[in-house]
């Protein structure tokens, strides 16, 4: 009987890495929930939200862009709770994880001289990046779960004077989700071709902060308007979230995201790195 040389999956790595990076997650996670708690808290009561609508009014164009637009200026409860799933706050902390974590755990490795002790185990270069791209994209969809389930909470814990629709959150988190799995996967492309940490690190954050950029003043400046379908967001911001799925702007985000993994995964093939 001929057995396979391919050695088993290293889970060892994977608990390692996944204990080495839990605490900074946990502490996200526990932001991202709070942050829709504190919404709700602002927007159940009434005065509450007179207040934040007259704040708002008085905010330059692009920052009340940046947190919802015309849809938060409404004044529905729904449309107000919508701003904890874009607060910049919230995006800081997805541009935080779905930048440090691949580029630490490939590139970072490198650069400390432990990938070569890593390879050294009975272990191949692709189940290498599979870990890595397991703790990158199973962390983003995670902090996304933490973020509705902050919203389902807020939804039981406040009273508000009209029904609040979760499945418009729900849709809102799963989008979401593939949009950070996105810039994940672009993240792990980097992390998989630079030597260096702050370079795989910095072209990341450069792609994720343009794109973010791009999305905002496009919406908020009439003659650059045309930019916005350039951008990832374009697949989510524009969106009819409010009624149905999406399926065909989640069907690019998706394959979007496979074609970076599988990118991500050839470069690091390639890579002369020890085996």
């Amino acid at each position: 009987m001929i057995r396979s040389s391919r050695p088993p999956f290293p889970f060892p790595l994977l608990w390692f890495w996944f204990l080495r990076i839990l605490p900074v997650w946990l502490g996200m996670a526990a932001v991202i929930f709070l942050m829709q708690i504190a919404i709700a808290a602002i927007v159940h009561d009434n005065t509450n939200v007179r207040m934040f609508l007259t704040i708002l009014r008085s905010l330059p164009s692009i920052v009340k862009t940046a947190i919802g637009g015309d849809m938060v200026e409404s004044g529905s409860m729904s449309a107000l709770l919508t701003v904890g799933y874009q607060h910049p706050l919230v995006m800081f902390l997805y541009l935080l994880y779905s930048v440090g974590v691949p580029a630490g755990l490939l590139t970072g490795e490198i650069q400390r001289g432990t990938m070569e002790l890593i390879l050294s185990r009975p272990i191949t270069k692709t189940q290498v990046y599979i870990c890595a791209a397991v703790l990158t994209l199973a962390g983003l969809f995670g902090l996304i779960g933490m973020m509705f389930l902050g919203t389902v909470t807020a939804v039981n814990v406040y009273e508000f004077n009209e029904p609040i629709t979760l499945g418009l959150f729900l849709r809102l988190a799963v989008n979401g989700g593939l949009l950070a799995g996105a810039f994940g996967a672009f993240s792990l492309v980097c992390a998989a071709a630079f030597g260096r940490l702050y370079s795989a690190a910095g072209v990341a954050a450069g792609f994720l902060t343009l794109n973010y950029f791009i999305a905002i003043v496009a919406e908020w400046w009439p003659q650059v308007h045309f930019l916005r379908k350039a951008t990832l967001f374009y697949l989510v911001y524009y969106s009819n979230l409010w009624y149905a799925w999406p399926l065909r702007n989640m069907a690019w985000l998706g394959a979007i995201l496979v074609a970076l993994v599988l990118l991500g995964g050839v470069i690091w093939r390639s890579r002369d790195l020890p085996s």
